[in-house]
C-alpha cells in the first residue's frame, strides 16, 4: 500500500516533468479534463486552469509551440526563451496546488518541482541541438510529437493514477541519469549559441581577449611572456575527445603554447591541447559553425559560437599555432 508521502511524490513528479517538457500542453490538459470531470477537482487556487480562457490561451499557445518545435533551429530558439519560464511556472503551479499543506512543504514541494522541470526541459532542450544537426529532419518531428504525447499522459497520469504517476517518476529519474548529462550539456550550448548569436549580430565578431575568460578557467593559460602576443579567445564547445565528454561546453585559446580548450568537468578545471588536425571539414550553421577533424584516428567536433571568428580564419590560426 502507498503511503500518502510517496504518491505525493509521485504527483509532484509527474507533473513537473511533463510541464518541463511542454508546460502549455500539460496546463491545457490538466484544465480540460478537470473541467469535464475525467480527473479529481483542483484546489482552490487551481480552478481558475478550467476558465475557458485560460484553457483556450493554453490550447493557443500550445499550437505555436506544436508548429515552432517542428522547425529545426527555431525550435532551439523556443527552448532557451523557456529555460526560466517552464521551471518557474511549474513550480508556482505545484506551490498553489499544494495550498492545504503547511508552508515547509509547499516551498519544499515548489522547489523540487522547479528542479524537475528544470531537468526535464534541459534534457528536452539538449535533445533537440543534437538532432538539429543531423541531416534527418523526420527525427525532429518524430522526437516532438513522442515528446508531446509524453507531457499529455504523465500530466493526466499524475492526478488520476497515483500510483502510474510514481512508476511514471522513477522512470523518468533513470532515464534522467542515463542521458541527462550528455544532453544537459548540449542544452547549455544551446543557450549560449542564441546568446552569441545575438551577441556576433549586434557586436564585432571575431577572436576575443583573454580577459573575458571566466577566472577559474583563466588561470589554467600560461600567461604570454615580455614581447610575446597576447593569447585569442572565443567560446567554443568540444565533442569527441577522449576524456572531454559530447558537448563539453569551455573556450578555445591560442596563444603562445599553441590551441587549447580549457573548460570545467567535475568542478575542476581542465586544459586540454588540440593535437594537430588532420582532414578539417567547416559547415555553417545558424547557431553555430562546426569544425569537424580527425584527431588520433578519432572523429572530433569543434563548435564555434557566432561571436567569435569565423571557422576559416580559427582553423588557419589553430594550424599556425600548433607546434
Amino acid at each position: 500500500m502507498l503511503t500518502a508521502p510517496l504518491i505525493l511524490i509521485g504527483q509532484v513528479f509527474g507533473a513537473a516533468f511533463a510541464a518541463g517538457l511542454n508546460l502549455y500542453l500539460t496546463v491545457a490538459v490538466i484544465g480540460l479534463t478537470s473541467r469535464l470531470g475525467l480527473i479529481p477537482s483542483l484546489p482552490a487556487p487551481l480552478l481558475g486552469l478550467e476558465n475557458s480562457i485560460v484553457i483556450a490561451s493554453a490550447v493557443a499557445l500550445y499550437i505555436v509551440e506544436f508548429v515552432v518545435d517542428k522547425i529545426p533551429q527555431v525550435d532551439s530558439v523556443w527552448d532557451a526563451l523557456h529555460t526560466f519560464i517552464r521551471p518557474v511556472a511549474t513550480a508556482l503551479l505545484i506551490f498553489f496546488a499544494l495550498a492545504a499543506s503547511p508552508i515547509e512543504i509547499r516551498v519544499a514541494a515548489g522547489l523540487f518541482a522547479l528542479v524537475v522541470a528544470l531537468a526535464a526541459h534541459g534534457t528536452k532542450a539538449g535533445l533537440r541541438i543534437i538532432l538539429n544537426t543531423t541531416p534527418r529532419r523526420w527525427k525532429n518531428t518524430l522526437i516532438s510529437t513522442i515528446e508531446d504525447v509524453c507531457a499529455a499522459a504523465l500530466a493526466v497520469a499524475a492526478i488520476r493514477f497515483p500510483v502510474a504517476a510514481l512508476f511514471s517518476a522513477g522512470a523518468a529519474i533513470l532515464l534522467i541519469m542515463l542521458g541527462g548529462p550528455r544532453l544537459w550539456r548540449a542544452a547549455v550550448l544551446a543557450v549560449r549559441a542564441f546568446r552569441a548569436r545575438f551577441r556576433g549580430f549586434f557586436g564585432e565578431r571575431g577572436w576575443r581577449d583573454l580577459d573575458e575568460v571566466p577566472l577559474k578557467l583563466k588561470s589554467v593559460v600560461r600567461q604570454p611572456e615580455l614581447g610575446q602576443a597576447e593569447p585569442r579567445t572565443a567560446r567554443a564547445a568540444m565533442k569527441g575527445m577522449r576524456g572531454v565528454g559530447a558537448y563539453r561546453n569551455g573556450w578555445l585559446v591560442v596563444g603562445t603554447e599553441g590551441p587549447i580548450f580549457v573548460y570545467r568537468k567535475r568542478f575542476r578545471t581542465r586544459c586540454l591541447g588540440l593535437p594537430p588536425i588532420e582532414d578539417a571539414r567547416i559547415h555553417r550553421g545558424f547557431w553555430t559553425n562546426t569544425l569537424e577533424f580527425t584527431a588520433s584516428g578519432r572523429a572530433c567536433t569543434l563548435f564555434l559560437l557566432k561571436d567569435g571568428p569565423t571557422p576559416d580564419i580559427a582553423i588557419a590560426d589553430i594550424s599556425r599555432s600548433i607546434k
